[in-house]
């Protein structure tokens, strides 16, 4: 006997954004095994038939700027340790439960996050996909070497490659790449050493006020050559619109929270985001205000690809639910609803350089959330989350019980 080929799960009667565009009327949604096998009018009889009466489903939110490990306690390996089996399971559950299905880790220790992305990836933790840079590179004796990471010379010395050295930068790019790191993040941020007037980071909220150094132009020149040398994107933590310019010039790939300190006025900084095919990530969770609002929409009217990333941290707001402040906060700044969905998605998958996430199509990976409400109409419409799946298996379910589930 021959048998016939049966999705392990159908949505019907789905409004669908794709992470693109939204689909006109209502559509079905195939899923086999981990990925998503059909998305169009034809019916099937699936092994479970989900009605989702008009719900909207889409691609799971990637949240592009984390750092996951906790680096205000985790002081000694026993104390990051208990982090890693005590809270993070909590952290990465929610993350799932505000629809996270993918987030990038910027700036830690790569022996602890590397292990994690590992135990993720074969499903021993339940979490989101994760993407990590490992350590970040930044000058000597600056930010966050010395700033939020300042108090805790364990963490310090594991999460931030504070070097001056062109070559000395190299290796070190060298040997992430050879311990499969997914990209490197380079901090570019502060005074110039020895000349010019003091450049003082000051973050009031966290009780943070240190000088802080850009790394030289040779350096970071030579970490963005290294990383692309071994296939390898190079994003970078930037505040000031000439510190910005500097680094898209040498070939970034990306740009972390921005021109945060002054309102974007140069063409060629917007040139450069789009000769580079650059991603500009706001990180409005941690650094709203009037300027990063006016910037964000600026870049966002000329072209430029625009990413969700937070900068959340352990201690300081909830995760998950600043993913979802970020989205709301985007839409504060002036951007429409679907463009911070596309923000959110399929430009999350580009600024990572993954295929198979970010979207809802055949072939994609099915990470999927299903939404009572309509974030594209208003975007807080993403709190009320009805289920998640991540690679086909569904994680959160809260269906409302008029929704027809069952055996096909």
């Amino acid at each position: 006997m021959i048998e016939h080929f049966q999705p392990d799960v159908v949505f019907t009667n789905a409004r669908v954004f794709d992470g693109r565009e939204v689909h006109p009327g209502l559509v079905n949604v195939e899923v086999t095994g981990e990925t998503v096998t059909a998305v169009g009018h034809a019916e099937s009889i699936g092994k479970r038939r989900i009605d989702l009466g008009g719900r909207l489903l889409m691609p799971g939110l990637i949240d592009c700027h984390v750092h996951l490990n906790d680096f205000y306690n985790a002081t000694a390996e026993n104390f990051m340790e208990a982090y890693l089996n005590q809270r993070l399971p909590q952290n990465l559950s929610d993350l799932l439960s505000a629809g996270v299905t993918t987030i990038k880790s910027v700036g830690d220790p790569a022996d602890y996050i590397l292990e994690t992305r590992d135990k993720l990836a074969s499903g021993a933790l339940c979490g989101p996909r994760l993407y990590t840079t490992g350590p970040c590179f930044t000058a000597v004796c600056s930010h966050p070497a010395t700033t939020v990471y300042g108090h805790n010379p364990w963490y310090r010395k594991r999460a931030a490659i504070e070097t001056e050295s062109a070559s000395q930068a190299r290796d070190e790019v060298k040997r992430l790449a050879e311990r499969g790191v997914d990209a490197i993040k380079i901090i570019h941020h502060g005074g110039c050493r020895g000349h010019g007037q003091p450049y003082v980071l000051t973050i009031e909220e966290l009780n943070l006020k240190a000088e802080i150094f850009r790394l030289p132009m040779d350096v970071v020149e030579a970490i963005i050559d290294e990383a692309h040398r071994h296939g390898l994107k190079a994003t970078v933590h930037t505040f000031d619109q000439d510190a910005a310019i500097d680094v898209l010039e040498a070939g970034a790939d990306g740009l972390e929270h921005g021109v945060v300190n002054e309102r974007v006025t140069s063409d060629r900084f917007i040139d450069l985001l789009k000769r580079n095919r650059a991603s500009y990530v706001p990180t409005l969770w941690i650094v709203a205000s009037e300027v990063t609002y006016a910037n964000l929409k600026l870049l966002s009217d000329e072209g430029v690809r625009v990413v969700l990333g937070t900068d959340s941290f352990c201690g300081h707001g909830r995760w998950g639910e600043n993913t979802l402040l970020e989205a709301e906060r985007m839409v504060e700044a002036g951007i429409a609803p679907v463009d911070v969905l596309r923000m959110g998605t399929s430009h999350g998958a580009e600024h990572l350089g993954v295929a198979e996430v970010g979207t809802v199509a055949p072939g994609q990976l099915a990470d999927l959330v299903v939404l009572n409400a309509d974030p594209t109409r208003d975007i807080r419409a993403l709190r009320d989350v009805a289920m998640v799946m991540k690679g086909g298996a569904v994680v959160i379910e809260n269906l409302a019980t008029n929704a027809s589930v069952g055996a096909g």
